[in-house]
């Protein structure tokens, strides 16, 4: 379960991935859980020993999904997000850095996860292929599924000029057309649909 206080640090900060997070709303809350525990139920039988997660924000998702992982490494471009997923995840290391141009070696990490990212991407088939690059064996990815996503927003009163569209989302997928973007470049061995998200797992080829 996810800690969802406020620090002083985090009051000088907002994003729409940490509000989510620290929502006090029961439905919210229960839909993030449920999201989270799917991951890492996915994630449960690969033994992977050096994890990258790109575009981790402020942490949740990693503290989420991951735990204690003694190896895991959380990327971001926003530098404050960076700080704020380290005060979170002790035992994890950290940089900012662009998804499309990952400071990491090819096949450095045994798993990749990529949780609501690919979705803000302008040319999201580069951000596929560094992750792909940078992975010797496993990718997790997750986006929100279209038209669910909008239309939980849009009935909920979020977004309700833009029919419940996220203005920062440039890409909108539903599970079928995700899994066919995915399929270009990895094989994909399995799907999970946790409303409204649709998650990926896999392999490298």
């Amino acid at each position: 379960m996810i800690e969802r206080h406020t620090s002083p640090h985090q009051a000088s900060y907002t994003s729409g991935n940490m509000q989510k997070h620290i929502s006090g709303n029961p439905l919210q809350r229960w839909l993030l859980d449920r999201f989270h525990t799917a991951a890492a139920e996915m994630l449960a039988d690969l033994r992977a020993t050096a994890v990258l997660d790109a575009g981790c924000g402020e942490g949740f998702g990693m503290q989420a999904v991951l735990g204690e992982h003694a190896r895991a490494v959380g990327l971001d471009y926003s530098v404050a997000a960076v700080r704020l997923a380290r005060a979170q995840n002790m035992a994890a290391s950290f940089a900012s850095g662009d998804v499309t141009r990952l400071p990491f070696a090819d096949g450095a990490f045994d798993l990749v996860l990529c949780m609501e990212v690919l979705e803000h991407l302008v040319v999201p088939e580069a951000g596929l292929a560094e992750l792909c690059r940078v992975s010797q064996r496993w990718l997790l990815l997750s986006v929100p599924n279209e038209p669910l996503f909008r239309g939980a927003n849009f009935l909920r009163g979020k977004n309700v000029h833009a029919w419940g569209n996220a203005p920062e989302h440039l890409n909108h997928w539903s599970s079928r057309s995700f899994t066919r973007f995915v399929a270009q470049q990895c094989q994909i061995t399995q799907v999970r649909r946790s409303f409204p998200w649709t998650i990926a797992l896999c392999r490298v080829r």
